[in-house]
């Protein structure tokens, strides 16, 4: 006896098939935005001197030069900026302090010599380390020279010496031209 198998019944079982191994459910994957940074403002205020801002923007030249004083303490602010849209412009400054144990902000020298501590209004990460959004800068001896300014995300440590050493990914970095003056 033949069996004959109607190719209608075929399709139908191919179907099934098909439908039940498609209907897979993936783990959504959650996607964290990375900020947009366009502009980054640093003030520097001493006691005995008026204060200075060096305004940094992504698409422009920025030519502007920081005059500080030898051994005169700079109280300094650094604030991160999206200013795509003009009319709605974000201050990822205060999303970077709410975020503290995922960032880090360091600044290296060349050619100068400046040393630089924890600001008293700077925010913590949850081991007490300082961020640096506001610090206090000291120069040492006279010249001219740049300094490098990192905003990091997510250093693998807060301890460094070097933008090398923290890890993690660079946001922004910018460089400053700085004279250091009597």
């Amino acid at each position: 006896m033949k069996i004959v198998i109607n190719p209608i019944y075929n399709l139908f079982i191919l179907f099934l098939t098909l439908s039940f191994t498609s209907c897979e459910k993936d783990t959504p994957e959650i996607v964290e935005e990375q900020e947009v940074i366009t502009t980054v403002t640093i003030e520097f205020k001493a006691a005995d001197a008026s204060s200075q801002t060096f305004k940094w923007q992504m698409d422009q030249a920025n030519t502007q030069t920081i005059t500080l004083k030898t051994n005169t303490p700079y109280e300094v602010s650094i604030a991160f900026l999206d200013e795509s849209d003009p009319g709605n412009v974000k201050v990822i400054t205060e999303e970077v302090a709410e975020e503290a144990d995922e960032h880090q902000i360091f600044y290296e020298f060349s050619d100068v010599t400046v040393s630089y501590t924890s600001g008293e209004s700077d925010a913590l990460d949850s081991n007490n380390n300082p961020v640096f959004i506001h610090s206090i800068w000291t120069a040492s001896s006279t010249g001219t020279g740049f300094a490098r300014a990192y905003l990091i995300h997510e250093p693998t440590t807060k301890s460094s010496t070097t933008r090398n050493g923290f890890g993690g990914e660079t946001d922004v970095a910018i460089d400053i031209p700085i004279t250091i003056v009597d």
